[in-house]
């Protein structure tokens, strides 16, 4: 892929992390059960070869020891320093005691640009006080939030803190504090996007929802209904898919939505979620370009 003509715009979604350093049992293990192997083991070299795919890439940390998996904040800071078509964000469990401090660190001294978290992985409820304290930082830092709130494949995850309608109470305490829920929710779609088109400064991806092809049709349709495709961002999850697979699987997905008369999702709405200019939709554009020239 030529880096001067990306198939996208901006993929809100990748991963680093090599198995045996940053990812181990038990998650490392139940991957291997589910798909027969640890996708989760990229380098930073072909993490640069697959963003190219992207004018910019989201770069995710990732602090879920209860799971088995630390991507440590410096690690990803490192990672992206000095390319400015990578953007990292931190990630802390807000069950550490010094959640707070963490993130501060994060952003102010590392240069992290938005917050990460998981709570069927890192074992939190979204109503608890100390993730309300952790989103009320977020917040003061003017920094955007990526969920996980949807299923996984490994039985070490907390299932019922899952489910995306328990965002809508995080969403409502801080109206202005830009979120989204990533992998459309699955197998929540409908209830993801519910909570979505609820809240101003929400917003979705479809990560690695190009292998579920009938879900990501349903979610698709989801959006359709409830007129919040213009609130989908592009992510692809890698190293789990590309931005190759994605691109695909989203025009799969809307053919099978026209072919199957369950909603109109036309080409036009697939290339808008291709381009769509996340960097200004969640506050990540540097100051000196977020206006036109």
């Amino acid at each position: 892929m030529d880096s001067d003509n990306p198939l996208v715009a901006v993929d809100v979604h990748t991963h680093l992390g090599r198995h045996g350093t940053h990812v181990h049992a038990p998650l490392a293990e139940h991957e291997i059960r589910a798909w027969g192997k640890v996708s989760w083991d990229v380098t930073e070299q072909q993490h640069g070869g697959a963003s190219a795919s992207a004018r910019s890439s989201v770069v995710l940390a990732f602090d879920a020891e209860p799971v088995g998996v630390v991507v440590p904040n410096e690690y990803v800071a490192e990672a992206v320093r000095g390319n400015e078509r990578l953007i990292g964000f931190a990630s802390v469990n807000p069950n550490r005691p010094d959640a707070v401090d963490r993130l501060e660190t994060a952003v102010r001294d590392l240069g992290l640009r938005g917050l990460k978290l998981g709570p069927t992985y890192q074992h939190f409820h979204p109503h608890d006080r100390a993730c309300l304290d952790l989103l009320e930082a977020a917040d003061h830092l003017r920094i955007p939030v990526i969920w996980h709130q949807g299923t996984t494949f490994t039985s070490a995850a907390v299932a019922e803190y899952a489910r995306p309608l328990q965002l809508d109470l995080p969403a409502r305490t801080f109206p202005n504090l830009r979120m989204w829920i990533a992998h459309f929710g699955h197998p929540w779609m409908a209830e993801c996007v519910s909570v979505v088109r609820r809240h101003e400064h929400f917003y979705v991806d479809p990560s690695a929802m190009d292998t579920r092809p009938w879900q990501l049709a349903q979610a698709l349709a989801s959006a359709a209904e409830y007129r919040v495709l213009d609130r989908v961002l592009f992510g692809s999850d890698y190293p789990f898919s590309t931005v190759e697979r994605t691109v695909a699987g989203l025009r799969e997905a809307a053919a099978m939505c026209r072919r199957l008369g369950i909603a109109e999702v036309t080409d036009a709405d697939i290339d808008a979620i291709c381009q769509r200019d996340a960097l200004d939709l969640l506050g990540l554009r540097p100051p000196q370009t977020s206006q036109s020239t």
